[in-house]
């Protein structure tokens, strides 16, 4: 119980157990820990997803993955009475379903566990009802059944009528407003909040004029309806870096 820690006894906390991941470093850990089962959850230094015992620091098991496992984080899903618990997370161009038990693929998930993605994910997936959210650098929203990966729908966060306009010799760039800052999910009304970044080459607004719609912003979408709510643009056609690198708090 936390209450019992306070400012007259912290000072005489000590370690109870470090886990020191036995592999070369390649990356940093940019994911939040999920906790669940005795258990925590979270990406390694490499290529591999962890499950560590909570009370000793013992690995329980590892899964290892070609690209670059929970960049910004992985979601636990606790089960029901006909499937057993999972762990969610993106690698690249891929979405991965692994047993919260044994670390191993959810066969039926995708084809073996992984769903291919046509382009890539690096934040947190986020869970409504039976929908799994997440969002990639096409970039979209894309909305995917929970148990078996099944692409439902996905939400373009370009403007309708796109720009194909040359500029200076080169077409109009669109590479930007990625959502990699994350996702926030009001779970009871079915409705996930996803933020963006910059639009391409953000230092050079020269190849893509206008406002730049749906980078910098706040987008909020109805999964239940499927369609967009609402979207505030904090900066207009950016070239000072100012993305939005969080997704909101919900209160």
């Amino acid at each position: 119980d936390l209450s019992i820690i306070n400012i007259n006894n912290i000072n005489k906390l000590d370690v109870v157990w470090k886990y020191k991941f036995d592999e070369i470093i390649k990356r940093d850990i940019q994911a939040n820990p999920v906790i669940a089962e005795n258990k925590i959850f979270l990406p390694s230094t490499g290529h591999d997803v962890v499950a560590l015992n909570a009370q000793n620091g013992m690995k329980i098991w590892s899964h290892t993955v070609k690209g670059t496992p929970a960049r910004r984080g992985l979601v636990y899903w606790y089960g029901n009475s006909n499937h057993n618990s999972r762990i969610y997370f993106c690698a690249g161009k891929e979405i991965i379903s692994l047993n919260a038990k044994d670390g191993k693929l959810i066969k039926t998930f995708g084809s073996d566990g992984i769903v291919k993605l046509k382009r890539s994910c690096v934040i947190t997936p986020a869970i409504i009802k039976d929908k799994l959210v997440i969002a990639t650098f096409e970039p979209a929203v894309e909305i995917h059944d929970l148990y078996n990966g099944k692409l439902l729908w996905k939400y373009y966060l370009k403007e309708k009528k796109f720009n194909n306009s040359r500029y200076g010799g080169k077409r109009f760039d669109y590479s930007g407003g990625n959502p990699w800052g994350g996702i926030s999910a009001d779970v009871k009304r079915g409705i996930v909040f996803i933020t963006t970044g910059n639009a391409g080459h953000y230092f050079n607004g020269v190849n893509r004029p206008g406002n730049n719609k749906y980078s910098n912003s706040i987008i909020a979408i109805d999964v239940i309806n499927k369609k967009k709510l609402w979207d505030f643009q904090e900066i207009p056609h950016d070239i000072w870096n100012l993305d939005i690198p969080a997704p909101p708090i919900l209160s």
